[in-house]
């Protein structure tokens, strides 16, 4: 437990990770004290000033039925979370902000005709588990918090839907849910029998997480998934951790980097964008006020954001990591520690650049790629990003005996961006690390890539093994889906705020809470951009198509590589619109699948620039009737022609805007 007594305190923080579930090992989770831990490093070394923050953990001990590794105040107990949430409200001030992260467990309770959805704790005893209920025990303290004008955000890296098969059914990934045991759980029930029960707190089938929001207005909450979803851990370097608890501080990292205010809007809309690309499996919903900013500008950083470096045993290191969004390949330039941080107070002083090499959860390796200066950067010289790296190398399970076939071997010299991960055939033994996709063999003699959860992709044909070059098609659609999804991720991770201000973007439709904008068949979705500077500016729309084609709606609309966005002129922003008719694709209708999603992805420029970024549809690719790689539109040269065409030059700037449409039609169409 970490805890400051201060009446200076603004910033109230209650950090929940459970991974000791007594009752069976198949109960335990393994990332969520590693959620907490990262949870309270991020906070911590943001909000310098003003912060109190407890911390809540269960790790596994060696015999179950035991207590945890813990201290007893440390435990995450069902009377030490009530205490904290009453300790915060009763020490809190008007203003004050709130933040209150659960990773662990959650249930579904329907016992004796009552439905209610709760978060799973300790018992007082640490022995066994016992239910907390989301809609009296926390709704209620978190109406407290409203009422006396706290500002609150809750984060629940957990779920709540039913009928969860074993996590081996997953693969290597665990699901945080457990289905309610009234057996091992009692008290539950006599402290339902004793409470006077309020029916507008009884949660009901489809509203289940939502009807308990007692007063929006006042608090966000942000949930790992939608109500019919579930939510998993993955693993980032080695480490299991939550997948809500991971995007969203790789967003917060982002988003502070950028200079943007962090409503919960916009953290919302760029972490549903990462989730989307990278673990589709969830979606991350927002419930309640999406225009409160996150712990107010306490999260807002500096324009110019140095990282500390030191040496240790020969090793140059970097006090970032994974959390903190740094990428194998990163480039930084290093100055020494006297130098001023003002951009034009640093011009002619002795600096290096570096690279990193190796990245960890907090923590990075360096080498310098100047020889010249190499052993004359030591202990207290700071860091400032150069070139940002995104490879995300896509982790494909392959059943063990393709070594035999060789086909891992072509797999390895073939591709730059799919990593391979040798898989048993039985579910009782995963895969070394949790995978993105799967290759399968099928009964009918096909290789088939399906899901993380071995579920089929409708989009993805399957190729026969026995066809002539059955591998290097095999290669080519893995390449394609590969180039695909890094494609999808790209953005600016050096990013001008002054710039990003200069624009906004309308619709005809606004998001859900899950960011996902819904269309009919046929409809028309209307974007419409809006230029506040006094310079004109260039955008290339393109669309990521379910049939994993990359088009780019700006060719297609007559505009070539780019369209112009005039200027503002007397007090008139310059304006672009474009009106997208939105289809579920013929291939899709005919498999009786009646909703598709498309990412539209918006580059936005200060000067002309082509975009070589285009993909046939995938069936193209498993005929060999297109190339997947061409030489003018490899994904890293993209980022080198946007890095190279713009560092360094005070009006050469570019921004990413993404957004998400889901269609549906409907049966008799």
């Amino acid at each position: 437990m970490d805890s400051t007594s201060s009446k200076a305190i603004t910033h109230w923080a209650l950090v929940i990770g459970v991974n000791y579930y007594p009752g069976g090992n198949s109960r335990n989770l393994k990332g969520c004290i590693q959620d907490a831990m990262s949870t309270k490093l991020y906070l911590k070394d943001t909000i310098k000033n003003g912060l109190d923050i407890v911390v809540l953990t269960a790790s596994t001990p060696s015999v179950d039925g035991t207590p945890p590794l813990e201290k007893p105040e440390a435990w995450p107990t069902h009377h030490q979370v009530e205490c904290q949430l009453k300790r915060i409200i009763e020490k809190s001030k008007s203003g004050d902000h709130v933040y209150i992260h659960y990773s662990g467990h959650g249930t579904r309770v329907n016992e004796k005709g009552r439905r209610y959805l709760a978060l799973l704790l300790l018992d007082d005893d640490g022995c066994k588990s016992r239910h907390f209920r989301t809609s009296r025990n926390l709704a209620s303290n978190l109406q407290k918090m409203v009422e006396k004008g706290l500002l609150v955000t809750l984060v629940l890296d957990c779920c709540f839907s039913g009928g969860v098969a074993r996590n081996s059914d997953y693969y290597g990934f665990d699901v945080r849910y457990l289905e309610y045991d009234p057996i091992s759980n009692p008290a539950a029930i006599d402290e339902e029998e004793d409470a006077i029960l309020d029916t507008t707190n009884i949660l009901r089938d489809g509203s289940m997480e939502t009807n308990w929001l007692v007063n929006p207005v006042g608090y966000t909450i942000l949930s790992a998934c939608a109500p019919d979803q579930n939510a998993f851990e993955i693993e980032v370097n080695g480490n299991r951790q939550g997948a809500l608890t991971h995007f969203l501080l790789r967003t917060l990292h982002d988003l502070k980097g950028k200079g943007i205010i962090l409503t919960h809007r916009s953290l919302h809309e760029h972490m549903s964008v990462t989730f989307h690309a990278q673990w589709p499996r969830q979606t991350p919903m927002r419930y309640g006020n999406a225009n409160l900013a996150l712990f107010g500008n306490s999260l807002f950083g500096p324009e110019n954001d140095f990282i500390p470096l030191y040496e240790k045993d020969g090793q140059l290191r970097l006090r970032a990591g994974d959390i903190h969004g740094v990428f194998t390949g990163d480039e930084y330039v290093a100055y020494p520690f006297n130098t001023p941080e003002h951009a034009s107070s640093r011009a002619g002083r002795g600096s290096a650049s570096v690279r990193v090499t190796n990245v960890g959860p907090f923590e990075s390796d360096l080498i310098v790629i100047d020889p010249e200066i190499e052993g004359k950067i030591e202990t207290g010289w700071k860091a400032q990003l150069l070139t940002g790296r995104s490879p995300r190398a896509i982790c494909v399970g392959v059943p063990a005996t393709f070594n035999c076939s060789g086909l891992t071997d072509v797999l390895d010299g073939d591709l730059r961006y799919v990593r391979l991960i040798a898989r048993q055939e039985d579910k009782e033994h995963p895969p070394e690390e949790p995978c993105m996709y799967h290759v399968v063999v099928t009964k009918n003699g096909e290789y088939r890539i399906v899901d993380a959860l071995i579920q089929p992709i409708p989009s993805v044909p399957a190729v026969p093994c026995i066809s002539d070059g059955a591998k290097k098609t095999l290669v080519d659609v893995l390449q394609h889906m590969a180039k695909f999804k890094y494609f999808e991720e790209v953005e600016n991770r050096i990013p001008c705020e002054t710039f990003e201000t200069s624009f906004f973007f309308t619709s005809n439709r606004s998001a859900a809470n899950s960011n996902w904008i819904d269309m009919e068949h046929g409809a028309i979705w209307n974007l419409t951009m809006k230029n506040t500077r006094d310079k004109p500016l260039y955008v290339a729309v393109f669309n990521f198509r379910p049939s994993w084609e990359v088009t780019s709606l700006t060719s297609r609309a007559g505009g070539g590589d780019f369209c112009i966005v005039p200027a503002k002129e007397k007090e008139i922003d310059g304006e672009y619109i474009m009106g997208i008719r939105m289809k579920v694709p013929e291939f899709l209708h005919k498999d009786g699948v009646t909703e598709c999603e498309d990412h539209f992805k918006v580059f936005i420029t200060s000067r002309p620039i082509s975009f070589h970024i285009t993909l046939p549809d995938i069936f193209c690719t498993a005929r060999g009737e297109q190339g997947v790689l061409r030489s003018n539109d490899d994904p890293p040269g993209l980022l080198e022609e946007l890095d190279n065409g713009f560092r360094a030059q005070d009006d050469n700037m570019w921004a990413t805007q993404s957004f998400l449409v889901r269609t549906r039609k409907r049966q008799l169409e």
